[in-house]
């Protein structure tokens, strides 16, 4: 009688101890798993955070990158297209790289070097192009880790485009007096400036979903890189320069 219930006793004990065992191993999991979450939610807030902090140092020189395209197309085309510009994409159709080509990159462009020296065209997207490079790479130096590498090899292919290297090479050969005095040097690259724009589009299309709306972010409130009906046709009738057609190549030249 006395073995049946120390018999029975040890049973019961071993049964409440199992079970009290997977009831603690049960809680250990529940515990990881809710630590790991916790973990993967701050990881992923973190990287975040850096990802957005990358694409806003690249925000400035998207946006320069548009104005100087902007630019280069306004001072070459001889009248306003007959067009409704809603969006970025609507800029870079087959005109404006049918046009863009006769930009005399030997006349002055619409801005100055910082000692206030006029600068050409080829000088102004020299630099613009420099500029860009530069702050593409500090980003993938500094960030590439929380990026999506579908995200840096965009910023790379841009970053070793073919356009630039082109620019970078005429630039070269003026700075050695080897251009004369031609400036008609976009109608052999349209191919070249086709593929940087559209590279360019993508990575600005990848920053606008990267980054949030803040009010206190700009005057107007987004931090995107956007163009609507209205910026458009402001930048359109701006009056300052560069004046539609005004550095379009010179009849004699052609």
């Amino acid at each position: 009688m006395n073995n049946f219930s120390l018999g029975g006793v040890c049973d019961l004990w071993l049964k409440d101890f199992s079970l009290n065992l997977a009831a603690e191993l049960v809680g250990i999991l529940v515990v990881l798993f809710t630590v790991n979450q916790t973990v993967e939610a701050n990881q992923e807030k973190e990287k975040k955070k850096f990802r957005e902090i990358a694409f806003r140092q690249l925000r400035f020189v998207l946006r320069k990158q548009i104005y100087l395209l902007f630019d280069m197309f306004k001072a070459s085309v001889e009248v306003k297209p007959d067009k409704d510009y809603q969006n970025i994409r609507d800029l870079f159709d087959e005109t404006y790289f049918q046009e863009v080509k006769f930009l005399d990159l030997l006349k002055v462009a619409p801005v100055v070097t910082p000692q206030g020296e006029e600068m050409d065209w080829l000088d102004y997207l020299y630099s613009e192009c420099s500029s860009l490079q530069s702050a593409l790479g500090q980003v993938v130096d500094r960030y590439s880790f929380y990026l999506d590498s579908q995200v840096v090899d965009v910023i790379e292919e841009l970053s070793a485009s073919v356009f630039i290297r082109f620019i970078g090479s005429i630039w070269d050969a003026k700075k050695m007096n080897a251009l004369g005095d031609r400036g008609d040097l976009l109608f052999a690259c349209k191919d070249l400036l086709q593929d940087y724009t559209m590279t360019l589009l993508e990575l600005v299309e990848i920053y606008n979903e990267s980054v949030t709306t803040d009010a206190n972010a700009t005057p107007d409130g987004v931090r995107q890189i956007n163009m609507d009906r209205s910026k458009w046709q402001d930048w359109w009738s701006h009056n300052g320069r560069p004046k539609i057609g005004e550095s379009r190549i010179s009849s004699d030249i052609l």
